[in-house]
């Protein structure tokens, strides 16, 4: 037997690099599809799938999102590889952005560039593997979007030690989106240039045309601005049971949310209305029972709409996984 810890040599050093960035990706995997799991038994919601409704889908139920959201564990695991691996090129020359560090996203470019399009194929093979699994029903394509931006700055922020040492709910969701903020600059033009000439348009496309909305990928562009505040938001919700709380801000995110999915379905006039209605059971303080009456009948108001609310889903699936990545 040999006297020399393995981890004493060139050979022992890299085997527990490799051993920890495995395990770090493989936990943030997982945190993303509790997320996932998470949103969908939340119940009840405005025109949502979840334990006892189907909201406004006919294609798809609770057990449906559960299959999809497992399909997507070991893609997401290799978003987050992605970032994790692409930590050394950003500690040699540039520091991940981070909220308070002051540096200019600009340097990081060519690098974040290649993170982009690495997880952009693996974002379309995750929806490959969504839709076999669900036999072509779109459950989670949103999801896979913002998650993989998400595991990437989060693989990334890792895999150059960010994160070490962060303990705030706050200050962890502001450095990933700022990581994320400088994975996703110039998404928006990139993905957006010559649509109005193609023949056959995404949702998100011809959103953009109708509306001039660029939601997920303005979104993440921004930083996700939207998972900053509401887990804020959330955060300001200790008074609460757990369910009542994560009800509130789910209906905090729909109020707020320019949704490209409520959008597409119903249009503008919807959408707002849509807003509203969840602003004024905010208002209204209720909570419990009564909390649960009043979203339910918001629930028949969408069905009978054909109201999604699906992109404010997305968004509240990733405030609960910035909590989980902090411990909260």
């Amino acid at each position: 037997m040999s006297l020399v810890n393995k981890g004493d040599t060139a050979e022992g050093a890299s085997a527990d690099r490799v051993e920890k960035a495995d395990r770090v990706c493989k936990e943030l995997a997982a945190l993303a599809v509790k997320a996932l799991l998470d949103e969908a038994a939340l119940f009840p919601k405005p025109g949502l799938v979840d334990p006892v409704s189907q909201g406004a889908h006919s294609d798809m139920d609770f057990t449906t999102l559960v299959r999809s959201a497992a399909a997507l564990q070991q893609g997401f695991y290799e978003c987050a590889r992605i970032g994790y691996k692409s930590a050394a090129p950003f500690s040699a020359g540039v520091r991940p952005c981070t909220s308070d560090s002051g540096i200019s996203a600009a340097p990081a470019q060519p690098i974040a560039a290649a993170v982009r399009k690495r997880l952009r194929a693996t974002g379309l093979a995750l929806e490959k593997a969504m839709f076999a699994e669900t036999h072509g029903v779109n459950t989670h394509k949103g999801a896979i979007f913002i998650f993989a931006y998400l595991l990437g700055a989060a693989g990334l922020l890792s895999g150059a030690t960010q994160l070490d040492g962060i303990r705030s709910v706050m200050e962890l969701t502001e450095t990933l989106c700022a990581q994320v903020r400088v994975l996703a600059a110039g998404l928006c033009s990139e993905d957006m240039a010559g649509v109005s000439a193609k023949r056959t348009l995404t949702h998100g496309e011809q959103v953009f045309l109708q509306y001039g909305c660029t939601g997920i990928r303005g979104e993440a562009e921004a930083g996700l601005p939207l998972v900053q505040r509401n887990v804020a938001y959330l955060a300001g919700l200790t008074h609460l049971t757990q369910r009542d709380a994560y009800l509130y801000t789910l209906l905090h995110i729909i109020a707020e949310n320019k949704d490209t999915n409520v959008l597409f379905r119903a249009g503008s006039t919807a959408l707002r209305d849509l807003q509203t209605r969840c602003a004024s059971i905010i208002k209204s303080g209720a909570t419990g029972a009564t909390l649960y009456a009043a979203v339910e009948a918001l629930d028949v108001y969408c069905i009978e709409r054909h109201i999604s609310p699906g992109g404010s889903a997305d968004i509240f699936a990733a405030v609960l996984f910035c909590r989980s990545l902090a411990g909260a």
